[in-house]
């Protein structure tokens, strides 16, 4: 049976043969592009409802595992997701692959993503793509006789939007004619609400029916007897007649099928009336607010006993410094301090094979191989520090990111990609520096 796990955003890897791409991709950023042009203002749509509102939490992405020593996942549903949380963290990555105006905005968006990023993503992990399959095609495609997705027509849609407090007038209409016993509840089914829902929003259709419009709010201008009669004129109509979505299409045959009414049906509206609200009272939806993320590399409850006095020095700053208004310097020296903490425990171990000299990358392979002999570290908790020392890890927190926030003018650290980098690693600068 498949199993739900919380995955972290940097462990997840583009599908390279997801359906909605006409070729294989060549690669994670290729992918990524790819998708990024594919969806274009859709993509953009998709970032602000993330931000807005976060991951939909009743729909999880499907992944597998991708076999790696990293033990990341590749996404087999959900990579329009994917590429929404990566245009978030990084949107310098996909320039050129959307125009300029969709951009600007996604970077806009940007900001405002990084003071509360997503850092786990609830998923549905399988074992391979087949025990995927049945999933993937019961959302994709279509009803597949009542077992996949049913969607929902004007009425529904409607009644569902009023649970936020937004009732359209054409179910105002039909909310009245059914709390006063005019139309049954099974009637109301069907795709003629669509046409209904044109109909009632014509104001000449309206003034045949005697209803007016003040502020959304539908009122009943006339007798309220005759109005409900002339309403079900028309649901009857739109039920058993000739008159379709197609048939009333366009503004002019709406009026004209105003002008057409029975004389009988047409309600005589005197200015002596008051007006009657026939809008059902709504209840308000409550706006999802994600937590805000720390703006402190270094959380609190994050204990070590850094007894380098250079070292100590660092993470003094690293433990005050605001991730919104410092990030270049936080950069570097997150890099410094990590390095400076591998030469201080390669000295007092004595390690073998790796010097001040050698590259931070092997520095970090060794020390995590000595910390995890020591049994202050264990496999999984040091596998971080090895994807980090991988090439192709330009997605996770790695040395050729860090090295770049250092040597590279077109590279920007993000606080989001920090705290990346610094919870992915903290177990291992924690055991260097065990109180």
């Amino acid at each position: 049976m498949p199993d739900v796990k919380l995955v972290s955003p940097v462990d997840l890897l583009f599908d390279a043969e997801n359906p909605r791409q006409s070729q294989p991709s060549q690669g994670q950023r290729e992918a990524w592009r790819s998708l990024a042009t594919l969806l274009d203002r859709k993509l953009l749509k998709l970032c602000q409802d993330i931000v807005s509102f976060g991951m939909d939490p009743a729909t999880l992405p499907i992944v597998m595992s991708a076999g790696d020593d990293a033990k990341r996942y590749i996404v087999l549903e959900g990579n329009r997701r994917l590429a929404a949380l990566r245009s978030l963290e990084n949107p310098e990555g996909i320039v050129g692959a959307l125009p300029q105006s969709t951009l600007s905005e996604i970077r806009a968006l940007s900001r405002t993503y990084q003071a509360s990023p997503v850092e786990n993503i609830r998923c549905l992990v399988v074992k391979n793509r087949a025990e995927a399959d049945h999933w993937i095609e019961l959302r994709h495609s279509g009803q597949m006789e009542g077992a996949g997705v049913i969607p929902w027509g004007a009425d529904e849609s409607a009644r569902w939007r009023a649970r936020g407090g937004k009732v359209e007038i054409h179910t105002q209409a039909l909310n009245w004619l059914e709390d006063n016993g005019y139309l049954k509840t099974e009637a109301r089914r069907g795709k003629w609400t669509t046409t209904f829902k044109r109909l009632i929003g014509t104001p000449e259709v309206r003034k045949q029916l005697g209803l007016g419009l003040s502020n959304g709010e539908l009122q009943i201008l006339g007798d309220p007897a005759k109005v409900a009669k002339a309403l079900m004129w028309v649901v009857d109509d739109l039920i058993n007649g000739d008159t379709t979505s197609r048939t009333i299409s366009k503004k002019r045959q709406r009026v004209r099928y105003a002008n057409n009414m029975p004389e009988n049906v047409v309600v005589k509206v005197t200015t002596a009336a008051q007006p009657t609200v026939v809008a059902r009272a709504a209840r308000k939806a409550k706006r999802h607010v994600r937590p805000k993320a720390r703006d402190i590399l270094i959380p609190d409850d994050c204990t070590m006993k850094v007894t380098d006095g250079r070292c100590a020095d660092i993470e003094g700053e690293l433990r005050t410094l605001s991730l919104e208004s410092y990030p270049n310097a936080i950069s570097v020296l997150l890099r410094v301090f990590l390095e400076l903490s591998c030469d201080a425990h390669i000295v007092k171990r004595r390690l073998r094979d790796v010097t001040a000299d050698s590259t931070l990358a092997k520095k970090l392979i060794a020390v995590a191989g000595d910390l995890v002999a020591q049994k202050k570290m264990n496999a999984q908790q040091a596998a971080p520090v090895r994807r980090a020392c991988q090439k192709d890890s330009f997605l996770a927190p790695s040395v050729t990111m860090m090295n770049s926030f250092v040597h590279n003018q077109h590279i920007f650290p993000a606080p989001s990609d920090l705290r990346a980098h610094w919870n992915s690693l903290q177990p291992f600068v924690t055991a260097i520096w065990a109180p």
